[in-house]
């Protein structure tokens, strides 16, 4: 199978659409792009699309019938150790920065481990963990996964060439039906002995049922290379367009008036699980973007795009060091209206990598200047940290006249701009009632107008449950405790936040 420009623009895309969401996940904030970058087609995202189509050319570029079955092992473990290398590198850097920012942004260092848990508390321990891929924090998920794959590629290769692809893809199917079952959840116990006083973080995709997508682009990409694939059909191009239509449509809101909302397709479309209405939507988008590249081969070429798209292990790489190093920066800055310039600003940086160390493996610049460059934009990244910092301090929330202990409460920080019917777009978290009535604390908010909002989700739909008379159903409580008689206006709940301040809500 020769190289297909379109893929790389495709990867590339899926690259960057990875950085703007990460960076913008990381901050705690929110920016209007994301309506773009976040599952815009459907129920599935770039990640989801990144790691089929690794499997992809990986199948297709491990087996080659100039390549033996020993050449295969060699090289795909060698592009594993290549990939585990990287791995290393970013931890190291990662957890280097997490104990620079503890001691010149200790601010920081909550937003930090509420990505990277337990550096701090047990820094050798977590990396070991790290290192073994058990422990993976925020943002890392996929190298190990990709890691695992590539090391399990050969054995697939060669039941490909033996004629047993039926028998891996059953297998495959069986694991990814089961995968609730045999989720790495289940090895808690043994971890938990291994590293007692360490909360490990298994990663957000579930392994058993990930390894469908890279198994299935694996086999698609033997086919191919192969030309044992005959794959396309009047018919079955009508019926993914009608299935990608209809899903696309219910999932930007065509099919509200029947209670089919984004909350209900989620409920069979879970991104960790890879449920079944997700894995449906990738397929036939799958299918016909292989349509248009078949019957256009460069309608999807996007020179800048591809250009990152190949060098896709160094491109994610540096998103991940990149994302945690402007992590604080991001997290102070998410209610300035340059928000959304900032983050594609820092997403520029994908190309500069990439043209770094291409200039340096072409002994077109020396290493020196490599590591200038990239030292230089860390350092801006950096100072930024600490210019960022003035004028933000910590907002404890707390919580009286609790009732019902059990059931967890979901606090809201809504910025002065912000409309109280919508989505927070300063803070958003579940907690339970102990820890409310204790008081929970935000580190650093900027200094600033805001209202708090706080219910207790009974029936765990993540609204205040309105009744038929129009009057929550739930227990609630805002900032300055006003005497309600219908929907609050900001004039209302708002406060002032220039300085260490609590607000206590009264739960009514």
């Amino acid at each position: 199978m020769k190289r297909i420009a379109a893929l790389d623009s495709i990867r590339g895309l899926l690259l960057l659409l990875m950085t703007i969401n990460h960076l913008i996940w990381i901050s705690g904030g929110y920016s209007v792009i994301q309506t773009v970058t976040l599952q815009p087609l459907g129920q599935f995202g770039a990640a989801e699309c990144f790691v089929f189509i690794s499997g992809l050319l990986a199948g297709a570029i491990y087996s080659r019938e100039s390549l033996t079955n020993t050449q295969t092992i060699t090289k795909a473990w060698h592009r594993a150790f290549s990939i585990y290398r990287y791995h290393i590198a970013c931890l190291l850097i990662v957890f280097g920065w997490v104990f620079i920012a503890s001691h010149l942004l200790p601010s920081a260092v909550p937003i930090l481990q509420l990505s990277a848990h337990n550096v701090l508390a047990a820094p050798i321990k977590t990396f070991i963990a790290s290192a073994a891929l058990v422990n993976q924090p925020n943002y890392f998920d996929i190298l190990p996964l990709y890691i695992i794959f590539m090391l399990l590629l050969p054995l697939l290769v060669v039941a490909y060439r033996k004629g047993l692809g039926w028998l891996v893809i059953s297998v495959s199917i069986g694991a990814w039906v089961f995968s609730h079952a045999i989720n790495t959840a289940t090895l808690i116990p043994l971890f938990r002995f291994i590293f007692s006083d360490s909360t490990i973080q298994f990663g957000y995709f579930n392994l058993f049922a990930w390894q469908l997508l890279f198994v299935s682009g694996s086999a698609l990409g033997y086919m191919l290379q192969n030309k044992t694939l005959r794959w396309h059909h009047p018919l079955l191009t009508a019926i993914a367009v009608i299935i990608a239509a209809v899903i696309f449509a219910a999932h930007h809101g065509a099919f509200v008036s029947y209670d089919i909302n984004r909350w209900v397709l989620y409920s069979y479309a879970d991104k960790p699980e890879l449920g079944w209405l997700r894995t449906l939507n990738i397929a036939v988008w799958v299918y016909l973007i292989a349509i248009i590249i078949k019957r256009y081969p460069n309608a999807l070429h996007i020179t800048a795009l591809s250009y990152i798209g190949r060098h896709s292990l160094r491109v994610f790489s540096w998103q991940i060091v990149l994302v945690y190093l402007s992590a604080p920066l991001l997290h102070n800055l998410r209610l300035e209206p340059y928000f959304t310039t900032l983050i594609f600003m820092l997403s520029a940086t994908l190309w500069l990598s990439v043209w770094l160390t291409e200039k340096w493996q072409g002994s077109a610049i020396s290493k020196r200047i490599v590591v200038g460059y990239l030292s230089a934009v860390c350092a801006v990244v950096m100072l930024g940290n600490v210019v960022s910092t003035q004028g933000v301090s910590p907002l404890t929330i707390k919580a009286t006249d609790i009732t019902d202990t059990k059931t967890p409460f979901f606090v809201m920080v809504y910025d002065e701009q912000d409309d109280l019917s919508q989505r927070a777009t300063v803070y958003v978290k579940s907690f339970a009632p102990q820890q409310l009535t204790q008081g929970i604390i935000i580190d650093a908010l900027p200094s600033g107008n805001y209202a708090v909002f706080v219910f207790q989700d009974n029936d765990s739909n993540y609204y205040l449950t309105i009744g038929q008379d129009g009057m929550p159903i739930e227990r609630f409580g805002y900032s300055n405790n006003p005497f309600l008689t219908g929907a609050p206006q900001m004039k209302d709940v708002m406060f002032a936040h220039n300085g260490s301040q609590t607000q206590t809500i009264q739960i009514r």
